[in-house]
C-alpha cells in the first residue's frame, strides 16, 4: 500500500527531533524532499475495472475508487475516450457499435501524473433483436454448459446464436458459485480448464479454482467473444416452440422475446440446445422428462424420502424410501465481503424477517462460508444449509411455472437470503459483512439468476443411476466426454423441524464414500423423440445420480460435447444420436482451438473446439502431455487398461487411480492381454484376428520387434516384397518381414512418433531390439483397432458400457509359449 505524504513528513521530523543539532538542517531538508516525492507520486491502479452491456446500445463501464484520484482516464482498445472527474467511477460509453469487442481500461489521475491501468475489461454490445433469423446452431440459456456449447461449436465457424433471459453469461459460476465443485484439480480439463487457467491468469496467483463472481464473468465473456460467428443476445428468452413430424420430431423453429419490451424472433435453426436448468424448449417440443425423486431400489439406495446421518452413514428411522416430486432446495448465493473492523453495512430488515429461520445456523466462524466459501479479496460465497440461505420446500412449481410465477418465487428466496444476511449482521454481530460492492454492479448488487439446483431431468436412451456412479470402476464408458469428480449429493427438500437430529434435513445426503471419480456419459444429453436437440444441463439420470451431474465442471464437459456433435452433425448430415462419440472424443482430446482465420475442423492436423483436451478416463501418472495420450485415453475409455475398484469405500480410495506406466518396458503378458482384448472386439463385428505366438514368460520384456511380429501375426499382415522402409533392417529377415507389414499397414515409426526414428542421413530406423514401451504400444493398439470396425463409426462395443475388467479372449485364447 502506498504510504501517505502526512505518514511520511511525521517519520522525517521523528527522526529530526533524535539528530544533533548540526544535523538538523539536513534531515529537515530531507523531510521536505520526501514529502514532495510523495506529493508527486502517481496514484495507484484502480481495481475490478468491469464494462456491461447496457441496452439497447451502451456500455457501462465500472472501476473502484482510487484514494487520492482526482478524475479517471477511460480508454477503449487503447485509445482515451474519457476523462471522469472523482468522485465517479463509472462511464456510460454510448459509441459502441453491437457486435463489436471492445477492451476497456481505467487510470487514475491526481493531477500530478497518471498512474497504471487496472485489469483490462472486454464487452461487446448486443445487436437489436430482428423480426427472424436463421442459424446453424441455437443454444438457450447461457449457462455454463451453454457458454461451452457456444464456444465450442463457434470454433467450428458455425453460425451461433445464444440466447440469455439475465445479463450475465456464465450461469452460476457468474452469479455467486465462486467456490469450484470439483474435488481434486488434476482432474479439472476441457472447457472448465480452459476457464479455471483463465481465472488464474487474471489473479496472477492461486489455482483458478476460487474466483469473485465478476473476475468468473470476465473470464467467460473473454471466452465467448473470442469465438468467431457467435452472436449473443441478452435479457431475451424462449416463449415457444414449432416442431415437424411425428414418431420422431425436430425442432423448426423457436420464438424469443426480449424481457425489456417484449419484442419478439423467429429463430429457425439446423440444431438447437437447450442448456437452461428447467429445460423450457425441450419440454416444449415434446420431450419426455422427469421432476422430483424415484423410489428406493437396489440401485437406488438413497433415493425416494430419505433422512440421512452422514456422520453414521445411515438412513434414519422414518426413510420410507418413497417417492415424489420434491426435489432439492433453490437459494440465492450472495458474494459479501468483509469491510474490517468497525465497519457497519448492515442492511435494512428484510420484508417478513424471522430470526427464528437462522437461529439454527452454526456461527460465522464454523460456517462454511467462512471455511469452504472463501474467495478471494476477502470475499466469501454464501451457501449454508440447512439453516442459512437455503429455502426448502418452495420451489417444487417451479421447474414448470410460468415465467411470472417464478419470478414471485425468486423474491421469496430473495428474501429469505437476505433474511440470513441481516441475522449475521445483527444476531451474530457481524456488521463488518456486507454485500460485494464490486460484484453484480450492473445488477443493483444482486446476482441475476437463482441456483436452480435440479429441476426437470430428461429422459434419454440412457439413464443412469446412483449405481452406475458408485460402480463407476467396475465399469467402462466407451461413450465418455470427459471425467466428474464432485460427490452425489442433494440439499433438503424439506426445512428441519428438530436441530438435534442427526440429519440436515429431509432429502438431504452427501455421498463422497460412494463416488469414486466417473466418466461423463455423452447419450444422456440426447433425448428420447426429439432428433435435433440436445439438452445439456437437465441431463438424463435419476435424482440421486443427477446430484454430481449438476456440476459446474460437468456441465461444461456436456456443453463442449454438444458443440462438437453440432459440427459433426452438421458437416456429415447425422442426427445428434447417430453422431459418432469416437469421433467426439477425437476432437476433445485436441489442444488447439479454431479462430476465424483457421476454424476447427474434424480430422488430423485441424484445430479443435479447447485449449485444454479432456480426460477420458484417469491415470495417475498420465497428462496431456504424457506421449500418446490420445491413444492412452481412447483405449482406456473402452477398458483396455481399467483402473480397478477401490480396496476400501472412503473418498479418497475412491479418488485414487492406478498408473499407466506409460515409459515402462512392455512385458509379455501385458501385451498378450491387450492383443486379446482386441480381438475380443474384432469377433463382436465379425472380424478374426489370427492367434500369435507370443515367445517366453509373461514377465519377459518385449521388443519392437517382438510386438510387429505379434500384430502382423494377429491380422495377418505381409509386407510389400522389395520394400527397404528401414534402414537398420537386412531384407528378408523376421524383423524386417514383421516391421514392413506394419509399414504396409501404415504402421509406421513416423506416425506412432518415436524420437530417435531416423538416423543423420534422414534415413528411417526400426530399432528392433530396442524394448517397446506402454506408451508406444498403447499407441499401435490404437492404429491397429481402425482394422477391425468401421472407420468414421462407433464400434457397436462402444454404445454401451463394459465391464472395466480384462476381457475373456474366447474367440482366440492367445498363448505365450
Amino acid at each position: 500500500m502506498r504510504s501517505e505524504p502526512s505518514d511520511l513528513r511525521r517519520l522525517a521530523w521523528r527522526i529530526v527531533r533524535r539528530a544533533r543539532p548540526w544535523r538538523q538542517l539536513a534531515f529537515a531538508a530531507l523531510a521536505s524532499t520526501s514529502a514532495g516525492l510523495a506529493s508527486a507520486a502517481p496514484p495507484g491502479r484502480p481495481e475490478a475495472v468491469e464494462a456491461s452491456f447496457t441496452p439497447p446500445s451502451g456500455i457501462r463501464v465500472y472501476w473502484n475508487p482510487v484514494h487520492g484520484a482526482s478524475g479517471y482516464v477511460v480508454r477503449r482498445d487503447g485509445r482515451e475516450i474519457a476523462r471522469v472527474a472523482g468522485p465517479e467511477t463509472r462511464y456510460d460509453d454510448a459509441t459502441a457499435r453491437p457486435g463489436v469487442t471492445y477492451a476497456y481500461a481505467v487510470a487514475a489521475t491526481d493531477g500530478q501524473g497518471e498512474g497504471p491501468e487496472g485489469a483490462r475489461a472486454v464487452e461487446r454490445a448486443d445487436p437489436p433483436l430482428p423480426p427472424r433469423l436463421e442459424c446453424d446452431l441455437l443454444v438457450v440459456g447461457a449457462t455454463t454448459a451453454g457458454v461451452a456449447a457456444s464456444v465450442a461449436a463457434a470454433r467450428y465457424g458455425l453460425k451461433v446464436v445464444l440466447v440469455e433471459e439475465t445479463g450475465r453469461l456464465g450461469g452460476m459460476s457468474v452469479n455467486g458459485l465462486g467456490a469450484s465443485d470439483i474435488r481434486r484439480i488434476e482432474d479439472s480439463s476441457g472447457f472448465f480448464e480452459e476457464f479455471r487457467r483463465g481465472v488464474q491468469a487474471y489473479y496472477g496467483a492461486g489455482n483458478g479454482l476460487k474466483y469473485e463472481p465478476r473476475v468468473a464473468h470476465e473470464v467467460m465473456k473473454r471466452l465467448i467473444w473470442s469465438a468467431p460467428g457467435l452472436t449473443v443476445f441478452r435479457r431475451v428468452r424462449p416463449v415457444g416452440v414449432g416442431t415437424k413430424g411425428s414418431a420422431s420430431r425436430a425442432v423448426e423453429w423457436v420464438d424469443l422475446e426480449s424481457v425489456p419490451d417484449g419484442t419478439r424472433c423467429r429463430v429457425r435453426s439446423r440444431l438447437v440446445v437447450d442448456a437452461t436448468e428447467c429445460g423450457d424448449v425441450a419440454a416444449w417440443a415434446g420431450a419426455r422428462y422427469r421432476v422430483g425423486r424415484e423410489a428406493r431400489s437396489h440401485a437406488e439406495p438413497h433415493a425416494g424420502y430419505i433422512l440421512y446421518d452422514r456422520a453414521g452413514d445411515r438412513l434414519m428411522p422414518g426413510s420410507t424410501g418413497r417417492s415424489d416430486r420434491r426435489i432439492q432446495a433453490y437459494s440465492y448465493l450472495m458474494t459479501v465481503r468483509d469491510y474490517g473492523e468497525g465497519a457497519d453495512r448492515t442492511i435494512e430488515k428484510p420484508d417478513g424477517y424471522e430470526e427464528s429461520k437462522y437461529r439454527h445456523a452454526p456461527p460465522w466462524d464454523r460456517s462454511w462460508n467462512a471455511t469452504s466459501g472463501k474467495l478471494p479479496n476477502d470475499k466469501y460465497e454464501i451457501n449454508q444449509h440447512p439453516y442459512g440461505s437455503d429455502l426448502q420446500g418452495a420451489n417444487y412449481a417451479y421447474p414448470e411455472a410460468s415465467y411470472d410465477r417464478r419470478r414471485a418465487l425468486e423474491r421469496e428466496f430473495r428474501l429469505h437470503a437476505l433474511g440470513y444476511l441481516y441475522y449475521i449482521q445483527t444476531s451474530e454481530g457481524k456488521k463488518n459483512l456486507g454485500l460485494s460492492d464490486d460484484d453484480f454492479r450492473a445488477e443493483g448488487g444482486w446476482p441475476s439468476s437463482l441456483y436452480v439446483r435440479e429441476a426437470r431431468r430428461f429422459e434419454a436412451d440412457v439413464v443412469m443411476t446412483e449405481a452406475d456412479i458408485m460402480g463407476a470402476r467396475s465399469l467402462v464408458r466407451p461413450d465418455a466426454i470427459g471425467i466428474g469428480d464432485y460427490a452425489m449429493d442433494s440439499h433438503a427438500t424439506q426445512p428441519k423441524p428438530d436441530p438435534a437430529t442427526a440429519d440436515m434435513g429431509e432429502g438431504e445426503f452427501y455421498l463422497p464414500q460412494y463416488t469414486p471419480w466417473h466418466q461423463v456419459p455423452f447419450r444422456i444429453m440426447i433425448p428420447r423423440g426429439l432428433d435435433n436437440l440436445f439438452v445439456t444441463t437437465a441431463v438424463s439420470a435419476t435424482h440421486v445420480a443427477y446430484g454430481t451431474y449438476r456440476m459446474e465442471p460437468v456441465r461444461m464437459h456436456f456443453g463442449a460435447a454438444a458443440g462438437v456433435a453440432a459440427a459433426l452433425c452438421l458437416r456429415h448430415g447425422l442426427a445428434p444420436r447417430d453422431v459418432p462419440v469416437g469421433q467426439v472424443q477425437a476432437e476433445l482430446m485436441k489442444a488447439e482451438p479454431g479462430t476465424a482465420e483457421r476454424p476447427a475442423r474434424d480430422g488430423i492436423g485441424a484445430p479443435g473446439p479447447l485449449a485444454q483436451p479432456v480426460l477420458l478416463y484417469k491415470y495417475a501418472d498420465v497428462s496431456s502431455d504424457t506421449p500418446a495420450y490420445r491413444p492412452i485415453m481412447w483405449l482406456g475409455a473402452r477398458g483396455f487398461y481399467p483402473c480397478p475398484p477401490a480396496a476400501s469405500r472412503t473418498p479418497s480410495a475412491l479418488l485414487a487411480a492406478a498408473p499407466f506406466r506409460p515409459d515402462e518396458p512392455l512385458d509379455a503378458g501385458e501385451m498378450a492381454r491387450l492383443i486379446g482384448i482386441l480381438a475380443f472386439r474384432a469377433d463382436a463385428v465379425g472380424e478374426r484376428l489370427r492367434e500369435p505366438g507370443i515367445r517366453g514368460p509373461a514377465t519377459r520384456v518385449v521388443t519392437r520387434a517382438d510386438a510387429a511380429a505379434a500384430l502382423a501375426e494377429a491380422f495377418g499382415w505381409s509386407p510389400t516384397e522389395g520394400a527397404n522402409s528401414y534402414a537398420d533392417l537386412a531384407p528378408g529377415s523376421a524383423e524386417w518381414r514383421a516391421a514392413q507389414a506394419l509399414f504396409a499397414s501404415g504402421l509406421d515409426t513416423d506416425i506412432w512418433g518415436l524420437a530417435g526414428s531416423r538416423d543423420r542421413a534422414g534415413r528411417r530406423l526400426f530399432r528392433p531390439s530396442q524394448p517397446i514401451t506402454r506408451a508406444q504400444f498403447a499407441s499401435w493398439l490404437y492404429l491397429a483397432h481402425r482394422f477391425i470396425g468401421p472407420l468414421f463409426f462407433d464400434h457397436p462395443m462402444d454404445r454401451r458400457p463394459s465391464l472395466a475388467v480384462p476381457l475373456p479372449c474366447q474367440s482366440v485364447p492367445l498363448r505365450l509359449e
